[in-house]
């Protein structure tokens, strides 16, 4: 595997990532909405979907002056959490449970930023060479 396909694959997971904080962030913003039910988004799906459309989606194109371009975002496969919180209102959401995913993903991030960002300073690295 080639340093610029390590590269793709951290971008794209950092998509991923990124989507499934916004995901959590509307459970959260629906916690006392009766009958909610939580969304989550398969992360191996999801990265799977955005490695194999990798340059396939284009933005739409209003203009024939308008440059195609591949989607920066990620094909989400999302579903929704059955877990019963067993609250009174039919809502399923779990303050705790959310909060868990919440910091899972948010480390994930952290981490897969953190060697994303590495391999960049590798490659200004290399440039400044003389």
């Amino acid at each position: 595997m080639s340093t610029s396909e390590v590269t793709t694959i951290l971008e794209h997971v950092l998509g991923v990532l990124e989507a499934s904080q916004r995901v959590l962030a509307n459970n959260v913003a629906n916690a006392n909405t009766p009958n909610f039910t939580p969304t989550r988004i398969s992360f191996a799906d999801s990265l799977r979907q955005a490695m194999q459309s990798s340059g396939s989606i284009s933005l739409r194109v209003t203009s024939p002056g308008h440059i195609r371009q591949p989607s920066a975002r990620p094909a989400l496969v999302t579903a929704a959490d059955d877990y019963a919180a067993g609250r009174t209102d039919e809502s399923k959401f779990d303050v705790d449970r959310e909060m868990v995913e919440v910091l899972k993903n948010s480390s994930s991030y952290d981490v897969f930023s953190s060697i994303l960002r590495g391999r960049y300073q590798q490659v200004r690295d290399v440039l400044r060479m003389p």
